[in-house]
């Protein structure tokens, strides 16, 4: 497997740890948003396992007598078996694009609650 694609990986896993730490403890979502980073984790190992079984079987296709046609339907099993995860990662920004925007709106409603009548824009 190549090393670019490792590094790939370990940067995406460190990234989607750094976002369950940042996230507050005293904010109502914080639990969702860890939920959503700790799928993003299996997400990301499931897709390793996939490119890493497509790794091998294009190896393996280098050994046959039909290497393209062999590459063709390593690359389209490849393809299949990520979709659903492509599809069920969409589902996973959308939610916490939901959950960040639910959690703006909060601060900002509690900011303009703390603010002064007489400081308070008409």
């Amino acid at each position: 497997m190549p090393s670019c694609f490792k590094s790939v990986v370990f940067v995406f896993l460190g990234w989607a740890y750094t976002l369950v730490m940042a996230q507050s403890d005293n904010s109502i979502q914080a639990p969702e948003m860890k939920a959503i980073a700790e799928q993003r984790l299996a997400l990301a190992e499931e897709k390793k396992m996939i490119l890493d079984h497509f790794q091998e079987s294009s190896k393996a296709c280098w050994k046959q007598f039909a290497v393209n046609d062999c590459l063709f339907r390593a690359k389209q099993h490849k393809y299949q078996s990520l979709s659903p995860l492509d599809q069920r990662e969409i589902a996973l920004n959308a939610r916490q694009r939901v959950l960040k925007e639910s959690e703006r709106q909060q601060r900002i409603s509690g900011k303009t609650q703390d603010m002064p009548k007489d400081k308070a824009i008409p």
